[in-house]
């Protein structure tokens, strides 16, 4: 990032339209300081968000593009998304379904791809599924998947089969963060896809008429192999981890037994065994008649008070 680059191309464009900086500053909500700090290039305390505000008031489109180590970020982003729709593609079959992923079409103006397509042989069903693992534009995502509904069925009558009953889902791993993107717009959603998952297995096993919803997938299958596709919102570290990885921090020391101590502190240092020590006496001993006996003279006077 040519961050002197940035600074020269926002005052460039600051002074083609004629604005001061205070100008750019009240509209933007920040000090005029941030606008002279930015047309300098140093962006070191400037937030993205006061970065956006000032590009939306210099009508400057900003793309905040992240890279990571080339096409493996490509491939990190698609691992969950390709389990999901492996899923989906199992869970079909096993159903009875005729199953094809990735189904691309071109119909005029209008050209995409289906992530699973299905067709149900004897009864004529077409089923159309958008796989989602993450949704940033929900009404982006409406628009596309009402244009496929529309599109494809026109695309598959012209390579000969003619459905009689379409389907449309919009598959999301079953976690309470998609559930609740789908509480939030409940109406938005439940206008383009009103079935959820009973309805929807139902038309899977008798597709008797059109049916559009969403289908939260869960793998109900041993293993677990759904947490590898549910969203990972956080990294967890246990104690013994965190407490080996922290630089600088005390490896846990091993509590000893009745019978002695476990010395082992160094990393790979063998363990020994050590005896614990005899209590020291901190009471006078009682002789036989009921009196304490003196305790044995050190040699040292003893300062009258």
């Amino acid at each position: 990032m040519d961050r002197v680059r940035i600074g020269n191309t926002f005052r460039a464009i600051r002074v083609e339209l004629r604005l001061r900086q205070r100008d750019v500053a009240a509209r933007a909500g920040v000090s005029q300081q941030t606008i002279s700090d930015l047309e300098c290039g140093r962006l070191g305390m400037l937030s993205i968000d006061a970065y956006c505000r000032i590009a939306s008031v210099l009508d400057v489109d900003v793309a905040l593009t992240p890279r990571w180590r080339g096409p493996k970020l490509d491939r990190l982003l698609d691992a969950r998304h390709a389990q999901l729709q492996n899923l989906v593609v199992q869970t079909l079959a096993s159903a009875g379904w005729d199953v094809r992923g990735e189904y691309s079409f071109t119909h005029y103006r209008d050209r995409g791809s289906v992530d699973v397509l299905g067709w149900r042989a004897g009864v004529d069903a077409l089923l159309i599924v958008e796989v989602k693992t993450e949704i940033t534009d929900l009404q982006e995502t409406l628009r596309v998947l009402d244009m496929k509904r529309r599109i494809v069925p026109i695309v598959c009558r012209l390579d000969g089969r003619r459905s009689r009953s379409v389907g449309t889902l919009l598959v999301l791993p079953d976690a309470s963060t998609h559930r609740d993107m789908v509480a939030r717009h409940a109406a938005l959603v439940a206008s383009a896809l009103p079935a959820r998952n009973v309805a929807v297995r139902n038309w899977l096993r008798e597709p008797s008429c059109d049916m559009n919803g969403v289908w939260f997938l869960r793998n109900t299958g041993p293993g677990g192999a759904m947490r590898r596709v549910q969203p990972a919102r956080r990294v967890r570290v246990g104690r013994k981890d965190s407490a080996s990885a922290k630089p600088g921090s005390k490896l846990p020391e091993t509590r000893a037994p009745v019978a002695g101590l476990i010395a082992a502190r160094r990393p790979g240092a063998e363990p020994r065994l050590v005896e614990p020590r005899p209590r020291r006496k901190t009471s006078l001993s009682t002789a036989p008649g009921g009196v304490p006996e003196k305790p044995p003279s050190t040699g040292r006077p003893v300062s009258q008070s």
